[in-house]
């Protein structure tokens, strides 16, 4: 663990900047985009926004700061840490890779404009962005498909192999072809039964139990949804997470969406996917179980520096905190260049408790 120490003292400084949420929460009684911006520029935020004030104003100017805050992240961990510590900080990443490769898969298949397409890119993936733009830049899926190869992702491999099955290629199943070799991939790359290895189970298991809690939503809310796919259910699970596959089928054959998140109790997603069900009642939007799927995770994530100072606890534990205290701060900036009234923009913040 002893090469961890360089890298995590860093980030145990960046840690004691992040602003409270108090402090965030403030924020949303300005009344003007460029009162956030002036406020902005007496925080850690500061060289950033100044940067973004050199070429975009108003809302474009948060946007550009806070990609460029974002973007830091990556960029701090790979400095800070060297070795086979910094292999293992990759793996933190990867997730964000494919979530980019995903955003272009269902761009193209919906054809999306090339602005929206490239609007929904992270930047926190290890992905250049020059070769996401030049993907995304594709007039159709093949061509997409042929530049992966080209670049050589391996991400292109089990695309190509779906491609050669079947003739057309629905974005679901593109979808779920690449988080399927994703978890793969992830488990062969993580060995070992240390601490580290553990966590960074524990973090792609969760991720895995967002992606079957999304299949077996949608497939419980909509049951001809099975019809329009190739293959049954179990296709579109993946083997990683801690609910088993076999259990998500059994949770799949339940009559209501109600029943369903009544029936996966006992597990460590009780209390948060309660308040999803109660939300879900108010608006209708399946979206509403991931959010607070993603609740859980940062909560969890937020308490890895404290519970495991020594190793790779830490560098997941700043990634998510920044990344949360970021996303916070683009949604107050979204609430206040819409007009909406403090209270909803504050009730809409994540909270690390």
């Amino acid at each position: 663990m002893s090469q961890y120490e360089y890298g995590n003292t860093r980030l145990r400084a960046r840690l004691s900047e992040l602003m409270t949420y108090e402090t965030v929460s403030s924020f949303t009684d300005l009344t003007s985009v460029d009162s956030l911006i002036s406020t902005l520029t007496k925080t850690p935020y500061r060289e950033s926004i100044e940067y973004a004030l050199t070429f975009a104003h108003g809302y474009g100017c948060i946007t550009q700061a806070l990609q460029r805050e974002a973007a830091q992240i990556y960029s701090d961990l790979k400095r800070f840490f060297s070795g086979e510590e910094a292999e293992k900080i990759e793996l933190i990443f990867l997730r964000e890779d494919l979530k980019n490769i995903k955003a272009i898969l269902r761009g193209l298949s919906h054809n999306d404009p090339f602005d929206l397409i490239i609007a929904s890119f992270t930047p926190l993936g290890s992905l250049p962005r020059s070769t996401l733009t030049q993907i995304a830049k594709s007039a159709s899926v093949d061509e997409a498909l042929n530049k992966m190869v080209l670049y050589d992702l391996p991400i292109a491999e089990p695309l190509m192999a779906l491609k050669a099955q079947h003739e057309h290629l629905a974005a679901a199943e593109m979808e779920m072809c690449v988080e399927m070799w994703y978890f793969n991939h992830i488990d062969d790359l993580i060995s070992g039964k240390d601490e580290d290895a553990r966590l960074l189970r524990e973090f792609h298991a969760i991720e895995a139990d967002i992606v079957n809690l999304n299949t077996v939503l949608r497939f419980t809310y909509t049951p001809q949804a099975e019809e329009e796919l190739h293959g049954s259910l179990e296709d579109y699970l993946v083997p990683y997470g801690s609910i088993t596959t076999q259990r998500w089928q059994a949770l799949a054959e339940s009559g209501s969406i109600e029943e369903l998140i009544s029936r996966i109790s006992p597990s460590r997603y009780d209390s948060d996917l309660k308040i999803g069900l109660q939300c879900f009642k108010n608006t209708g939007n399946l979206s509403e179980f991931e959010a607070n799927m993603h609740t859980y995770r940062l909560r969890r994530l937020a308490r890895l520096p404290r519970l495991y100072p020594l190793g790779i606890g830490v560098p997941l534990g700043y990634a998510a905190r920044k990344l949360s205290e970021i996303r916070n701060l683009r949604w107050i900036a979204k609430g206040i260049a819409a007009a909406f009234e403090p209270a909803y923009i504050r009730e809409n913040l994540e909270h690390v408790v």
